[in-house]
């Protein structure tokens, strides 16, 4: 029985192990896994049905479990996951299986999982930078236009590390992509090769040339740095300062400097060149200033020229070069234009050689009615050019000749031209040299002067001021005047050989006389500025003129060219009729006078009358001091009484006071009328000040006002006490609405609240 039981378990058990299912992975070791040196990492491998046990291999090479170091990470059964404990380059990095045995040697169903990589990160060392076989310490000096190819290197590190290249801060991309190699002498880390093609370039230098290493050990990058070096030729370029020159530059008035600015490597020096000449350093005002200015790049060189003030001399085309070891830069150019007024262009001694010795007058004739060009001004020297105006002096009179259609021409006007000449063309000339500079008119007069000389036939000139409807000149004279005298301006070249005047069947020649009555002046030859022209004064002078010599007088110039003659007519005024006129006037002045010293008086009048007007409309609505100190008659309308006399008062319309004073004691009433004189006399010096001061016054009259409403008590109060010795007092009647009434002028509110105020009780006041 016990043995058939054996049996049965047995077959139980051997039919439980056929239908059981295989073991099988659940879970494999990740197929790549990074971990750094010196951290802990967990290689993970989960069984289903696990009935054999679990092993690792790493490079097909069996791992034991050891403490510390490889520990199984799963405490549950199927857990076959490995805990690397301090991974380690040396030991840890590789390629790792998870393997389980068959459950049954009967069964074939050992695991196997796939090669998993474990890679123990290592930091690579810091990057460097190699050229042409070496380390890059110091810069990278290239020429400009050179080509170069420099190498990043990152060496012992695992992973091999990224690398990126910059120039400056802009990002370049190397040749090729990076090269990854194992260290020979430690085959588990990588060398990282890049390299970078790089040209010389101006715009490059002092630039860093920048090698950054990527790694994920740290989460900055390294970095491998150098900078251009670029040798190259210099380049220049000119300023001005002032930087914007808003004016033209003007002779001894403006400051100006050229300033040459150089930019190469190394750093050159910059000579000066004025119209293709070397500027030496001792010429003149022109003085040259070489300096360093601090910039980044250290390549800057300026050279200064400066000009204070600059002179019309330092005009010219200014240039400056600058010369390194690379090269030699191209010129570079500005052209100073310095403007001056016109000033006498200076002869060279060939040029006075060739030229008559200087004169400082030139005379020309010419004849009536021709077209001429004279005169030709000198030449002046003048920036911009100097264009010419003339100017003809004649009788005292400057007159301006307008030369303007000749100074469209090249000379600018310098020619003068005179079209049909007469003789008032005849005089001196004078040329004016000009220009404008800034806005301002510069102008300078030539030292010679030039005369034209006018032949002809006798031309009269010179006519009496006032000219008839009928073609006549006439002459006014006053009979009686002693000597009256008839003159006339006439020219004539050659000169005349006949002036003669004649009236009548009357003549006389120049020179002559009739006694006792006419005498003809020798001819008066006129002279201007200091010069005899051909021009002259016929004068015929007629003595103890009476209304019989009012007539026609001719005047006749002949000379070998031709004849000019002129009528002349005199009129002789009777003095009488000019004292008529004068005393005409004098009684229309006294007239005017009388009328105006009326109409002042009667304004002034007008005036005063109604400031008095005024003052009397004030006077009418105040109130006078009387009615603040009198006694009011009671309520029930009789008076107040005294045991001695009765005295009443009352007010006029002119607020003065009536009082029966008849009663009065002598001294009493000798005591009031001090004080109503005294009181008159402050009212007169009252209204002197206001009319002085109109405003015051109204400030004056609103005080008293509030005075006066301060004081009164009302139509029922008390007033004050009579002096003593006064057995009755002033029974003072106050009509405030007649007042207002008979007023003329509208009374101010200020006034109405004083006189309308109402009544306030209170007791007498004891003096």
């Amino acid at each position: 029985m016990t043995s058939r039981l054996l049996l049965v378990s047995l077959l139980a058990q051997q039919l439980c192990w056929t239908t059981a299912a295989e073991q099988r992975f659940a879970e494999v070791p990740a197929q790549y896994q990074e971990v750094s040196q010196g951290e802990d990492v967990k290689l993970r491998c989960l069984v289903q049905d696990k009935r054999g046990q679990c092993i690792w291999q790493k490079d097909r090479k069996p791992v034991g479990v050891h403490p510390d170091k490889y520990e199984w990470a799963g405490g549950r059964d199927g857990d076959c996951s490995l805990l690397v404990k301090r991974a380690s380059l040396e030991f840890d990095d590789g390629l790792w299986e998870c393997q389980v045995t068959p459950g049954d040697f009967t069964r074939q169903d050992a695991l196997t999982s796939p090669p998993a990589r474990l890679l123990v990160r290592v930091k690579p060392r810091k990057p460097q930078l190699e050229y042409a076989g070496t380390e890059l310490t110091t810069g990278l000096t290239l020429r400009e236009g050179q080509e170069a190819t420099i190498s990043c290197v990152s060496r012992y590190g695992n992973p091999p590390a990224l690398i990126k290249w910059f120039i400056g801060a802009e990002e370049v991309q190397p040749m090729r992509e990076q090269t990854n190699g194992t260290e020979v002498n430690n085959p588990k880390t990588w060398a990282a090769h890049s390299m970078l093609r790089v040209r010389g370039n101006r715009d490059n230098h002092n630039k860093p040339i920048r090698c950054l290493t990527m790694h994920p050990t740290s989460a900055l990058p390294e970095v491998a740095e150098s900078k251009f070096d670029i040798h190259y030729s210099p380049e220049v370029k000119l300023e001005t300062s002032p930087r914007m020159l808003v004016s033209a530059l003007e002779d001894s008035a403006s400051f100006v400097s050229l300033r040459c600015i150089s930019d190469s490597n190394p750093a050159a020096s910059i000579k000066w060149f004025k119209d293709s000449s070397p500027i030496m350093v001792s010429s003149g005002n022109v003085m040259p200033i070489g300096y360093n200015r601090t910039l980044p790049n250290n390549t800057i060189v300026e050279s200064e020229v400066r000009f204070e003030p600059i002179k019309r001399e330092d005009a010219g085309l200014y240039s400056c070069r600058a010369v390194n070891v690379i090269g030699e830069s191209a010129p570079a150019n500005y052209r100073l234009d310095v403007q001056y007024g016109p000033k006498p262009r200076s002869l060279s001694d060939s040029d006075i050689q060739q030229h008559e010795p200087t004169v400082d007058v030139v005379e020309k004739t010419t004849s009536l009615a021709s077209s001429i060009e004279p005169f030709e001004c000198p030449e002046f020297d003048a920036n911009p050019a100097a264009q010419y105006r003339w100017l003809h002096q004649r009788g005292g009179n400057t007159d301006t000749i307008d030369n303007r259609a000749n100074s469209q021409s090249p000379n600018g006007g310098r020619r003068l031209r005179l079209e049909n000449v007469g003789w008032a063309d005849e005089g001196e000339y004078r040329c004016v040299a000009y220009n404008v500079i800034n806005g301002v008119r510069r102008e300078m007069p030539s030292d010679l002067r030039f005369v034209l000389h006018v032949i002809g036939p006798p031309e009269i000139q010179a006519r009496p001021s006032a000219e008839t409807e009928d073609g006549m000149y006439e002459s006014i004279g006053w009979a009686g005047e002693p000597v009256h005298r008839l003159k006339s301006r006439f020219c004539s070249r050659p000169p005349p050989r006949i002036v003669a005047w004649q009236w009548g069947s009357s003549h006389i020649r120049a020179g002559e006389s009739v006694s006792p009555k006419y005498e003809a002046l020798p001819l008066e030859p006129i002279i201007e500025n200091k010069m005899v022209t051909n021009c002259y004064w016929a004068k015929l002078e007629i003595r103890d003129l009476q209304r019989e010599d009012a007539r026609l007088y001719t005047l006749v110039v002949e000379s070998e060219k031709g004849q000019d003659s002129t009528n002349l007519r005199l009129i002789v005024r009777d003095p009488t009729e000019l004292r008529i006129i004068a005393a005409a006037g004098a009684v229309g002045l006294l007239v005017l006078l009388l009328l105006f010293s009326v109409g002042i008086y009667s304004l002034v009048r007008s005036r005063r009358k109604h400031r008095e007007y005024r003052h009397e409309e004030e006077e009418e609505g105040s109130i006078s001091a009387e009615a603040y100190y009198g006694a009011t008659p009671p309520r029930n309308g009789t008076a107040n009484q005294t045991p001695g006399n009765q005295n009443t008062a009352t007010i006029d319309r002119n607020g003065q006071l009536k009082a029966g004073l008849e009663h009065q004691h002598p001294q009493q009433q000798q005591q009031q009328q001090q004080q109503h004189h005294q009181h008159h006399q402050q009212h007169q010096q009252q209204q002197q000040q206001q009319q002085q001061h109109p405003q015051q016054q109204y400030q004056h009259q609103l005080h008293q006002n509030s005075l006066k409403q301060g004081m009164m008590t009302g139509s029922g109060g008390y007033g004050r006490k009579p002096p003593s010795g006064v057995e009755g007092g002033l029974a003072v009647m106050y009509d405030y609405d007649q007042i207002a009434c008979k007023s003329r002028t509208a009374m101010s509110p200020e006034a109405l609240k004083v006189r309308r105020a109402p009544a306030v009780l209170q007791p007498p006041t004891i003096v």
